[in-house]
């Protein structure tokens, strides 16, 4: 397993990418695998309740205020920026039609995306650490299994040589001691780091790009937008 410990010991174990691919295409893989590796002070998933048929869903329970919800945003895009903290996402604007845009290519930055219901293109807030990128593309799927299918096909598309946390092109899968799991897929070129990560819980993904691949690893770390 590979281990990012940010500031404060907070864990994110970063799983190989082989078995990242076979999380994201058998539900529960992920779960049951990590908590079949060494002993992490990530708690491991021991089920899941089936999500309801849309994105909308009520704050986290993080007791902070929500982002503010743009005039023009409306209905699905409104409600999938009225889930994002404020304190770490903000300036929310509608990007669902660039998502739903036809194609699609294996960049992981890639704005396209099937059975997303909703998009916004966010600026981040102030960061504790690191370095942030300019902007943050959240995804809003429809269902998991659109969210894996999405997930899946980014990772397939790129060749593992390494890890995100050392700044290289890498599928991994991470786990958090607050049971929150996700893909994680980067893909690093000259002068440009990008990475798309989901929270599966939410059936949520972000993409973020920077030419910092260690100042985004870092932001990434802090980074707890719902």
């Amino acid at each position: 397993m590979r281990r990012l410990l940010p500031a404060g010991g907070r864990a994110r174990v970063l799983i190989p990418g082989g078995l990242a691919l076979a999380a994201v295409a058998t539900a529960g893989v992920l779960i049951a695998r990590a908590a079949g590796g060494p002993s992490t002070s990530a708690e491991p998933d021991t089920g899941r309740s089936q999500p309801p048929a849309t994105v909308s869903a009520p704050p986290g329970p993080r007791g902070t205020s929500t982002s503010p919800e743009p005039a023009d945003l409306e209905g699905p895009e409104r409600e999938l920026a009225a889930r994002l903290s404020s304190f770490e996402i903000t300036g929310c604007r509608g990007a669902t039609t660039e998502a739903a845009a036809p194609g699609g290519s294996g960049d992981p930055a890639d704005p396209r995306a099937a059975g997303v219901q909703a998009a916004l293109r966010c600026v981040p807030g102030v960061a504790a650490s690191g370095t942030p990128p300019a902007d943050v593309l959240v995804l809003g799927y429809i269902d998991e299994a659109a969210m894996a299918s999405d997930a899946a096909r980014r990772a397939a598309a790129i060749v593992d040589v390494g890890s995100c946390e050392a700044g290289q092109t890498s599928t991994e899968a991470y786990l958090l001691p607050s049971r929150r799991t996700g893909t994680f897929v980067c893909q690093a070129a000259p002068g440009r780091f990008a990475a798309y990560w989901t929270i599966d819980s939410e059936r949520v993904a972000f993409v973020a790009q920077s030419d910092d691949p260690a100042g985004l690893i870092t932001w990434w770390r802090g980074f707890d937008p719902l």
